[in-house]
């Protein structure tokens, strides 16, 4: 592991009102989060703090807050907006260093293929210029495919926005490959399909604190499951309407 810890140095208190009472939070007051497989996939519901976690975990690895590599430089927001403060009160544990890392994140991905798009072809660089020129989910497994090697360190959230099954479950297979070759995988996702990597371990948020979790036991897989057993059953207990 590149990333093997990540606990809280200072009180949650210190941390806006906002900060301070997300689970994520509260889990890390109370003990350090491990990292132990090449492959951690960090579940929950929404408002339970993973992309705050995974944002945190990014910039302390020195990538900038909305998404690139270590060297990616740019800034669509002031700071405040652009990252929680959490990343200050937390302290990393590093076995060592990776060869190189990147941040990805769903919800600022365009302003990351804007960024490269701006610098132009890169000299002896895999083409990066291209990926506004594509659809969102084609450029995303683009991205990927090209900036994603073995031996790094990659930071996604939720990175199955614009992605049909059918990609994600080719990501799906692109990340066990990558883990496979010495890179480590941090991800922050809903999608079920993105947490049965082989060999992930899968932590999920919650008021409880965060637990390491079977995939069949997670909350997102249980109600994929329960909607493909009955969809209509499902959709009419939603709509209050007869199936």
């Amino acid at each position: 592991m590149f990333l093997s810890a990540a606990r809280l140095d200072v009180p949650p208190g210190r941390f806006v009102p906002y900060l301070a009472g997300l689970p994520v939070v509260a889990a890390l007051a109370g003990a350090p989060l491990e990292f132990t497989a090449p492959v951690t996939v960090i579940t929950g519901e929404n408002g339970t703090g993973k992309s705050t976690l995974i944002e945190a975990l990014a910039v302390g690895m020195g990538l900038n807050p909305e998404g690139g590599s270590r060297h990616a430089r740019f800034a669509t927001l002031d700071e405040a907006k652009s990252a929680s403060s959490l990343h200050r009160g937390i302290r990393l544990t590093r076995s060592r260093n990776p060869r190189d890392a990147f941040f990805l994140r769903g919800e600022s991905f365009y302003n990351v293929a804007d960024y490269y798009a701006g610098l132009g072809p890169v000299p002896d660089g895999p083409p990066m210029d291209d990926l506004l020129e594509m659809s969102h989910g084609q450029s995303l497994m683009a991205l990927i495919e090209r900036r994603f090697h073995a031996d790094g360190l990659f930071f996604l959230d939720e990175p199955e926005a614009g992605l049909s099954v059918l990609r994600q479950l080719e990501l799906m297979g692109r990340l066990f490959h990558l883990a496979k070759a010495g890179s480590q995988v941090i991800m922050a996702t809903h999608s079920p399909v993105l947490m049965a990597v082989p060999g992930a371990e899968i932590l999920e948020i919650s008021g409880e604190g965060i637990r390491l979790r079977d995939f069949g036991d997670t909350e997102a897989v249980r109600a994929a499951r329960e909607f493909t057993a009955d969809p209509s059953g499902t959709a009419a207990f939603l709509t209050g309407e007869e199936p």
